[in-house]
């Protein structure tokens, strides 16, 4: 009876040990400046440093659509501000900031470092800064240090940015 309580607990150690390991470790860290007006209805553009092969370009946009923030392009938001002294008057982008005026456009700049784990992409680091391509006001800072998935780091940014951020 002993040994097979023995084996059972040394089974159940190893279950919670693996359960813990997978869970993966770290948390996002959001600064949000107070002072700051933004809300999700101002255009943001996502700027990234680094390759797309994690698919965070992709996962971001989404989760942030789909939470109600407005994206646009980043080459439509410099010509949106006139940052781009040599854009081109027929361009796609040029028709849409024609139409529109903004009195900002925000840019997201993110910078990660990754690897594959054995079933999908994971951050080692993560970090993202919300700029005011007008003022150069940083509105936002998130920072992210551990071992997790994309999926989850992006989910986190985004779920506390909607706690910090103005609708």
């Amino acid at each position: 009876m002993r040994k097979i309580f023995r084996k059972n607990g040394l089974l159940m150690l190893m279950f919670v040990t693996s359960i813990v390991v997978l869970s993966s470790c770290g948390s996002m860290r959001v600064y949000v400046n107070q002072d700051a007006t933004y809300s999700r209805k101002n255009p943001i553009t996502i700027n990234q440093s680094s390759d797309d092969n994690s698919g965070t370009l992709g996962e971001l946009q989404f989760l942030l659509q789909s939470n109600g923030y407005k994206l646009m392009s980043y080459g439509a938001a410099k010509k949106a501000l006139n940052l781009d002294s040599q854009s081109e008057s027929g361009s796609y982008h040029g028709e849409i900031t024609n139409t529109t005026t903004f009195n900002s456009v925000y840019v997201m700049d993110i910078n990660y470092s990754y690897y594959y784990d054995v079933f999908y992409w994971a951050y080692t680091s993560f970090s993202a800064t919300i700029t005011d391509l007008k003022t150069g006001e940083i509105i936002m800072t998130a920072n992210f240090r551990g071992d997790k998935s994309v999926r989850s780091v992006l989910s986190e940014l985004v779920q506390k940015m909607n706690v910090v951020i103005k609708k």
